[in-house]
């Protein structure tokens, strides 16, 4: 079962809840040059969709422009087990200019968010999120990355990172060290992850790390708790 919607339709919000048969929520696109859709999407919310592998159910080639998702600015995902990416970035569209929030939750086959083309994930090609502020990333057992290899956002103020032990670095930032984004996330996950270094605005001193009291200890199974 799917649910198909036109994507030229100015609707401004979508959510989708308890739907135990969807197997993925926006159809196909078809084949057409310079698509503009969801030119008016601003907030999208999935909750409870056991069975949907997909959200918008198209690979990196398609024709979605680069006005696509432009007002963009809430993203929320709980409860989709079987999902492996959420909208892939077509190669025509830069990165989603207006998201400001990205809370995705108990997804335990999502691998990647926001897939690049390949020619884009070659270059190793920086993606940037001019607005992101919040991101909240739990128990994503499965998640490599958010999108492609690397990712800025300038304007990012908190992270919430819990059971994503697979996930290994995180956006490249402003640079300024005077408002230093906060991180809530386990000791250890922060100590492996991954960093380019400061003249690439990405290093662990552009970020300020806050760990639980609770945080699990090496021999300790990885169940944690986000608080």
């Amino acid at each position: 079962m799917c649910m198909i919607a036109r994507p030229s339709l100015a609707f401004q919000w979508c959510r989708v809840e308890r739907c135990p048969n969807l197997c993925f929520v926006f159809a196909t696109l078809p084949k057409s040059d310079g698509s503009i859709i969801f030119k008016d999407l601003s907030t999208f919310w999935a909750s409870q969709l056991p069975k949907a592998c997909y959200i918008w159910n198209w690979n990196t080639l398609s024709h979605a422009t680069v006005s696509s998702f432009r007002y963009l600015s809430f993203l929320h995902l709980d409860c989709c087990p079987r999902l492996m990416h959420v909208l892939p970035l077509s190669v025509y569209m830069d990165a989603l200019p207006s998201l400001e929030t990205l809370e995705i939750v108990c997804c335990g086959d999502l691998k990647e968010v926001f897939p690049l083309d390949p020619k884009r994930q070659e270059k190793l090609e920086t993606v940037e999120f001019p607005k992101l502020r919040r991101i909240h990333l739990y128990q994503l057992s499965a998640l490599q990355a958010i999108c492609g290899s690397r990712m800025s956002a300038p304007n990012l103020e908190i992270v919430k990172v819990r059971g994503c032990w697979g996930l290994s670095r995180l956006p490249a930032l402003s640079g300024s060290t005077s408002k230093r984004p906060k991180v809530d996330c386990e000791k250890d996950w922060w100590d492996n992850l991954k960093w380019d270094g400061l003249e690439a605005n990405h290093d662990p001193s552009l970020y300020e790390p806050r760990h639980s009291r609770y945080y699990k200890k090496a021999h300790l199974p990885r169940v944690t708790v986000l608080r």
